[in-house]
């Protein structure tokens, strides 16, 4: 009986053994994707998007309407050589001292980038992409774009931290550069909601239905902010997945102000 016994749990161990060494597998096998998935847009980066001349770029703060040069953005990207290699990039977004410093994209489905690259091949972090109802130059009143909420805190996970009045603060406003037209975006609401909420309409019907939607987006906001914006701005609303209920998302809506 004790003979059995102790084959029985050596058996066990070994089982034990097996799974725990498939597992670790499974998650280096993960990480390392991961690690190269990133490192692919990071070379994508290096090859197409440069920083501009820091002393020609006035501070963030810096209106449109005040005197003087207007701001610049912080990168250049250059849209004809990398469009050359995907029919599908419609922008690049930045945002400074984070990860997010990557290329958008968009497909006639919402489905096609989850789990592909710019250029179509497989990627496991897929790509930044706006809705397929948008418009692709980013003239509507609200252009989603969405991105994976990655483990190894790469595409949008960041932005789920717009949760904590410091982080806003740190990082008040992105940048969206297309090929006609640059854009600092100014944040001004980031909350929690879910994936079938109003924060996903694309258009309305009067400019007082937009700016109701507008004042309701910013109430909901986790972050205090003095950013004013009405009917006559249009914003993009950055979406990625958050976890603490089913279905559960998390936005970043911000105006875009049209910079050189």
């Amino acid at each position: 009986m004790k003979k059995q016994t102790r084959f029985f749990l050596t058996i066990l161990c070994m089982v034990f053994l097996c799974v725990f060494a498939f597992s670790g597998y499974k998650l280096y096998s993960i990480i390392h994707e991961y690690r190269l998935d990133q490192q692919k847009y990071n070379g994508l980066s290096g090859e197409f998007v440069t920083q501009t001349d820091k002393e020609k770029n006035p501070a963030q703060t810096a209106s449109p309407e005040e005197e003087g040069p207007r701001e610049v953005s912080p990168i250049s990207v250059d849209f004809d050589a990398l469009m050359s290699q995907s029919q599908y990039v419609v922008g690049w977004l930045y945002s400074a001292d984070t990860v997010i410093n990557y290329p958008v994209a968009q497909a006639e489905d919402n489905f096609y980038f989850l789990e592909r690259y710019i250029d179509g091949s497989y990627n496991g972090c897929g790509s930044l992409f706006i809705d397929c109802a948008c418009f692709s130059d980013f003239s509507g009143k609200n252009t989603v774009i969405y991105g994976h909420h990655m483990n190894d805190g790469s595409m949008f996970a960041s932005i789920c931290n717009y949760g904590k009045q410091e982080y806003y603060d740190a990082h008040p406003v992105m940048y969206l550069n297309t090929p006609t037209q640059n854009y600092r975006v100014e944040l001004f609401t980031g909350f929690i909601t879910s994936a079938d909420s109003s924060v996903y309409t694309f258009f309305f019907n009067s400019d007082a239905e937009y700016g109701a939607f507008l004042e309701k987006m910013k109430g909901f906001s986790d972050f205090d902010c003095d950013v004013e914006v009405g009917p006559e701005d249009r914003i993009i609303t950055l979406s990625t997945c958050t976890y603490e209920y089913d279905n559960a998302r998390y936005v970043v809506m911000g105006k875009l102000v049209p910079i050189d």
